[in-house]
C-alpha cells in the first residue's frame, strides 16, 4: 500500500494545504463511520489503517486515530 505523506508548509499555499488536510482527515472519518454503520469491519480497518498513515505523517498533529477511537465513547455529561 502506498505509504501518504502530508506536509506542513509556511508560505502562501499554507492555508490551501490545510484544507487539503482536513477534506482527506474528515473523508477518512467519514468512511469509518459508514463503516461502522453498516457493519463493514473491513472498512473500519481500511480506514484506521489510513488514519495511522496520516498520523505517521503528522508528528505535531491531533492524532487521526484517537479522534476514530473517541467516535466510540459515550459523550461526556
Amino acid at each position: 500500500m502506498p505509504a501518504i505523506a502530508l506536509i506542513a508548509a509556511d508560505g502562501p499555499f499554507e492555508q490551501a494545504l490545510a484544507e487539503a488536510q482536513a477534506r482527506v482527515r474528515a473523508g477518512i472519518v467519514d468512511d469509518y463511520l459508514k463503516a461502522v454503520r453498516t457493519g463493514d469491519h473491513i472498512g473500519q480497518l481500511a480506514a484506521k489503517e489510513m488514519a495511522a498513515q496520516i498520523d505517521a505523517s503528522t508528528l505535531d498533529g491531533p492524532r487521526l486515530l484517537d479522534e476514530l477511537a473517541g467516535l466510540n465513547q459515550p459523550a461526556a455529561a
